[in-house]
């Protein structure tokens, strides 16, 4: 993660400084969503792991799972290649349980199964930098955030006019092409992009582990390809009424084309089905700043549409989460702030069980940030948060969160944090179509972790447990006759592990970081938690042979992983995958670059019976004004 790079006498003898920018280099770094409000890195008690732009530019990974899993040590599984359905588990909690948003609007789909993300939607042409924050958010953003949140930052105009385009072709006859432009001035700003991204993917099915033909890759079993199609856009517009009020208006849209299979194993390759998503995400603004306060009135709407079609069905889900918010940061002392605010939220679906459904919730918040030096020369940090969410329709929430973080030596320092969390029963899981249960309970949850460490090594303790963990049951399988159903765990579901980062730049040429995660989950039953791996590792280096040329490897490798709860199913970890990348600068403006992921050509599959890409290789070109 980004950090100040301090180089020895013997490095700046050795190299030359290099004059461009990478990853490795930045001096500092903003969290925008930590405590609701933009903080310096370092002054963050929340255990974060940033992607900045400048590692996504020199990586040029094409979706937000991708970065997830590549560069943000989360794990991911995928039924099938991209834009197919994922999953990510942070610190062994799955998705539902992890908020996402876009420039804080809410990115979790109430017509998705468990109200997910879709994480293999966000492609990341217009990505500033993407925060992952670990541990209960609950006491900040309310429901959805029991195991954290991810938000990503979009670009910025910047003064004067400037564009960016990028080309890309690369294996199974994938294209991606964005263009975005810009212009801002002392008064106004504006920013326009967009993305389409197709590829003839490959088929989402291949034999299960169990079948004599595991191993053998779709086109040797002939299965055909299931293709993917995405176009993006986004727009935002700025005014600034005076040099204290300011109005924002953002609009972005994804649309998208997967074909997929009927279900997991080659028996079940099929070139009917498919999903046709049109997601719509809408902000407006009024902000408005002074020596004392920092206010901002908005407004969010996020709608999402999706259109299923089969082997003789069809369904469609139509649902949208809006959000009216005001609140206000006040500073009263040197490096202190309280921050108090309301939001109304409103989520719906429409067509659940020939019916439209919802609910709403009003929201009262506040946080304190105490940043003082009991200690001359060290740092304490001291945040305090809660929330209360009075539900119309579910039980009512009261959620908070306390973080502290103790600078000991320099820039050494133990940070812990301890929060509750809350996820309400998605309108899907109440009353859907397939296994709904009106009677669920919201999950509760407290999280809870200890960090000691610097800019370059740092090592953390977690500890997290569910009440009433909401799950799906199926008594005899997907196939058999019986029905499943969602119903609430009754007692603690557990999950707990460590986590070890690591990263630096040598002799002013490399840059290497590494991040290991060990994690054990157990249901209130007892049994572990299906596909979460018990280990992971990830690991990146960039060699800049020179201001114009660099580089890189991303390794990664996936511990013991079981398919099934309670280590049952097939074993679909214990793999090693190494990607490379490199970069060559023409001049300022143009850079051309070539990767090929899984070099190796290693098999592998994620989710037991959906395929993988195999080696894979990619050719671009990026042009900046």
């Amino acid at each position: 993660m980004p950090q100040t790079i301090k180089l020895s006498l013997l490095s700046v003898a050795l190299l030359s400084q290099l004059n461009a920018d990478n990853q490795y280099t930045l001096q500092t770094i903003d969290v925008t969503a930590s405590q609701g409000t933009t903080l310096n890195k370092k002054d963050v008690t929340d255990n974060v792991i940033i992607i900045t732009k400048e590692a996504l530019e020199e990586s040029h990974l094409t979706s937000l799972g991708e970065a997830l899993n590549k560069l943000g040590n989360i794990s991911t599984t995928q039924s099938g290649g991209i834009g197919q359905q994922s999953s990510t588990f942070v610190r062994g909690m799955d998705t539902k349980r992890t908020l996402v948003l876009i420039d804080g609007i809410r990115y979790n789909n109430p017509t998705s199964i468990g109200g997910v993300a879709e994480f293999s939607q966000i492609m990341l042409y217009d990505v500033e930098q993407i925060e992952i924050i670990k541990g209960a958010q609950s006491g900040v953003w309310g429901s959805d955030a029991a195991a954290g949140v991810i938000n990503i930052v979009t670009s910025k105009a910047k003064q004067g006019l400037h564009g960016v385009a990028n080309i890309e072709y690369g294996s199974f006859d994938s294209v991606k092409t964005s263009l975005q432009a810009s212009y801002a001035t002392t008064e106004f700003d504006f920013l326009v992009g967009g993305l389409l991204y197709q590829t003839d993917g490959f088929s989402a099915v291949e034999p299960n582990k169990s079948s004599t033909d595991y191993g053998n890759r779709y086109d040797d079993l002939g299965l055909e390809k299931d293709s993917y199609t995405n176009k993006s856009l986004n727009a935002k517009f700025g005014y600034n009424i005076t040099d204290s009020d300011r109005v924002e208006v953002k609009i972005q849209a994804i649309n998208s084309l997967v074909d997929f299979d009927s279900g997991a194993g080659s028996t079940n390759d099929s070139d009917v089905p498919n999903t046709q998503l049109q997601n719509r995400f809408y902000n407006i603004a009024y902000k408005h700043k002074d020596a004392l306060n920092d206010l901002t009135l908005l407004y969010n709407l996020s709608t999402f549409d999706r259109d299923m079609t089969g082997d003789g069905w069809a369904a469609q889900y139509t649902g949208s989460v809006k959000e009216v918010k005001l609140d206000d940061k006040v500073s009263y002392m040197k490096d202190s702030f309280i921050k108090v605010g309301a939001s109304y939220q409103k989520f719906e679906q429409e067509e659940i069980a020939s019916a439209d459904k919802s609910y709403s919730s009003l929201s009262a918040f506040i946080t304190n940030y105490n940043k003082v030096a009991f200690v001359p020369g060290l740092s304490t940090i001291i945040t305090e948060s809660i929330r209360y969410d009075k539900y119309d329709d579910i039980e009512n929430s009261l959620t908070g969160k306390l973080g502290i973080k103790q600078f000991i030596f320099n820039d050494y320092y133990i940070s812990a944090n301890v929060g509750t969390g809350f996820n309400s029963p998605t309108l899907d899981e109440l009353y859907g179509a397939f296994g709904a249960n009106p009677n669920l309970e919201p999950e509760t949850s407290l999280t809870s972790d200890i960090t000691i460490g610097n800019d370059i090594v740092w090592v953390t303790g977690f500890y997290n447990e569910i009440d009433d963990l909401i799950t799906y049951t199926d008594p005899d399988g997907w196939s058999g006759p019986l029905l499943g159903a969602y119903t609430n765990l009754s007692g603690k579901s557990r999950f707990k592990g460590i986590e070890v980062g690591y990263e630096d730049y040598y002799l002013n040429a490399v840059g290497m970081s590494a991040m290991y995660t060990y994690v054990k989950t157990e249901n209130a039953n007892g049994a572990s938690l299906a596909r979460r791996p018990k280990t992971q590792i990830d690991a990146k280096a960039t060699y800049y042979a020179s201001e114009t040329l660099d580089f890189g490897l991303i390794l990664q490798y996936i511990g013991e992983r079981y398919d099934q709860a309670d280590k049952q199913g097939a074993q679909t970890g214990r793999y090693t995958i190494t990607n490379f990348v490199t970069n060559i600068k023409a001049n300022d403006s143009i850079t051309f670059y070539g990767k090929i992921d899984n070099i190796t050509d290693k098999y592998y599959q994620t989710v037991d019976g959906y395929a993988t890409a195999g080696r894979s290789l990619y050719i671009g070109l990026n042009g900046k004004f």
